[in-house]
């Protein structure tokens, strides 16, 4: 079985911006101030990092990214799913918990997506695809089910319901991607961040922000908006070029995956033997479609 190089790279990519971006949940947890708002937190991430790619673009790559000739209906549609993914996920794990939180909105991207791929694309959905991604919801389930997580009396419906909108405004931004084509990927994030942070705008200056100002607000606003946002958007935006939108987010379970491993270093999420299973199906279904047959794969 052979994997064509640029695939294979892509498909690191893709786990590679899956695990920077697990690890939003445990910064929020740990490193943001108590009176900083889930609202607040959300919209002074997508704020800054549209902000920092604004002056990045700007003064370096000014004639490139401001020129004619970019599809503003997937750049919008990938800023709306940024935005919204924000105003979703921060409640949702406050409520659910960092590991449940993560593992139920994520966990139903790749459906979404898959699906979204087939029809609007026509991305052929391999065997492989449909073996990891339930692998993946088998995992999934046993690690939010009772006894596999310690940590399960914190979830509620409600915290449930915002982590699956998390999960479909994450699909939203492939499926934005898409439409946008093969750009350079560090224009292609700025175009979408620039506008995310302008949609955040009004959220941001309506809460409370004098968080910002403090050493652990700049800190926590560092890490959301730079390690956890523009690092793996880059990562991502240029690994699904060689991969189909089912596979791409099916890998991106890194992103859960790295999540219960932080929350359970850092904040006690501890999991149960169910758990441990449900992270060995995950670990399967993403291994599975990482050595995919290149001949399988839609590239564009």
């Amino acid at each position: 079985m052979t994997v064509k190089k640029e695939t294979l790279l892509g498909a690191v990519m893709v786990i590679a911006a899956g695990a920077c971006w697990g690890m939003t949940g445990t910064v929020r947890a740990l490193i943001a101030p108590v009176e900083a708002s889930s609202l607040t937190v959300g919209s002074a991430r997508v704020f800054a990092s549209g902000s920092i790619l604004f002056l990045y673009s700007f003064f370096f790559r000014r004639k490139s990214v401001f020129q004619q000739g970019w599809n503003f209906k997937g750049i919008l549609l990938s800023a709306f799913g940024l935005t919204a993914y924000q105003f979703a996920f921060f409640p949702a794990v406050l409520l659910t918990g960092v590991g449940i939180g993560s593992l139920v909105g994520l966990g139903a991207a790749p459906i979404m997506a898959g699906f979204s791929g087939f029809l609007f694309f026509k991305e052929k959905l391999t065997y492989r695809w449909y073996i990891a991604t339930c692998l993946a919801i088998v995992g999934c389930v046993l690690l939010v089910a009772p006894g596999g997580s310690g940590n399960l009396a914190h979830a509620n419906l409600l915290g449930i319901f915002l982590a699956l909108c998390a999960g479909m405004s994450y699909a939203c931004q492939g499926i934005g991607l898409r439409i946008i084509g093969p750009r350079d990927p560090i224009e292609t994030v700025s175009w979408i961040n620039m506008l995310s942070g302008v949609m955040a705008l009004p959220c941001l200056i309506m809460g409370d922000i004098s968080w910002l100002i403090t050493a652990s607000g700049i800190l926590c606003v560092f890490m959301l908006s730079v390690v956890s946002t523009i690092l793996p958007s880059v990562l991502f935006t240029k690994g699904i070029l060689n991969l189909t939108l089912g596979k791409a987010y099916t890998l991106s379970l890194s992103e859960p995956l790295t999540a219960w491993f932080l929350s359970a270093v850092f904040l006690g999420e501890r999991l149960s033997s169910a758990g441990f299973i449900g992270i060995s199906l995950l670990l399967l279904g993403i291994i599975i479609l990482t050595f995919e047959k290149t001949s399988q794969d839609n590239s564009i």
